[in-house]
């Protein structure tokens, strides 16, 4: 008798949605958030058994910083793509990003500036 067992452990990654116009909490821009499902689970013959360590992860269109999304938030999202997301539920994963915005002229400028050089605003 031969027995062949197919099983394992994979990790999964699940594109939920976006969330439109919305203002970046990292550089101020008007933007979108790009909402994602990270997860790892273990098939028997390639069928899901269980899952474990579920994630929701946002990432911005503007700068592209990373945010952990509260994981009640994430699953309402997922069954209700109208979910409110607000900042309050996103807690940064990296938020480096090499430039300010400036509000006042709508411009990009190096991260250690604290004014403007094209206006002279403050930062």
């Amino acid at each position: 008798m031969i027995f062949i067992a197919f099983f394992g452990i994979q990790d999964k990654e699940k594109d939920l949605g976006t969330k439109n116009n919305i203002v970046c909490p990292a550089c101020g821009k008007l933007a979108r958030y790009e909402i994602y499902k990270f997860y790892r689970y273990f098939h028997l013959f390639f069928i899901p058994i269980f899952r474990w360590n579920i994630k929701y992860m946002v990432k911005s269109s503007c700068c592209g910083c990373l945010y952990e999304l509260d994981s009640l938030v994430g699953k309402n999202f997922e069954n209700n793509p109208a979910t409110d997301i607000r900042e309050e539920n996103l807690h940064p994963v990296n938020n480096y990003y090499p430039f300010k915005y400036c509000s006042n002229c709508k411009t990009d400028i190096p991260a250690e500036f604290h004014y403007c050089p094209y206006c002279g605003g403050k930062v």
